[in-house]
């Protein structure tokens, strides 16, 4: 896993509220606001305005693969009212979504499920307009 991911001064800012709103009505699992908050301190932040990114911010779809069963697979990352697994959404508070912020394309990244450690590789990001 890499080191060095980016994220969006805007996902910075509406993250961080996230995470104090969750932490503020406990309807969390605090151990994914733990990591998803060590994932954003981490984080270098870029211009939202600047540039286009070419790494996974809010409302990217994202193309994987699962190391393990080879099985690809297309999610959307999301903000947690708007996750519905069935349609591809994934919330930013689980695992796999606070794993993939941040990360380029051809990156391998690792996070906890509920079987263990799994392994994905991003193969694609589609980029969004932006949602205010």
């Amino acid at each position: 896993m890499e080191n060095n991911i980016n994220i969006t001064e805007d996902d910075y800012t509406r993250l961080c509220n996230l995470i104090k709103s969750e932490k503020d009505g406990h309807t969390t699992e605090m151990n994914n606001l733990i990591y998803l908050g060590s994932e954003i301190k981490r984080a270098r932040r870029i211009n939202s305005k600047k540039n286009l990114p070419d790494f996974i911010t809010m409302n990217s779809m994202v193309e994987l693969i699962d190391l393990d069963t080879k099985r690809e697979m297309k999610v959307r990352l999301v903000y947690p009212k708007d996750a519905d697994f069935k349609k591809g959404n994934i919330s930013v508070l689980s695992m796999l979504g606070s794993a993939l912020l941040g990360y380029k394309a051809g990156s391998i990244i690792s996070f906890n499920a509920p079987r263990g450690v799994k392994k994905v590789k991003i193969k694609n990001i589609v980029y969004p307009e932006e949602k205010k």
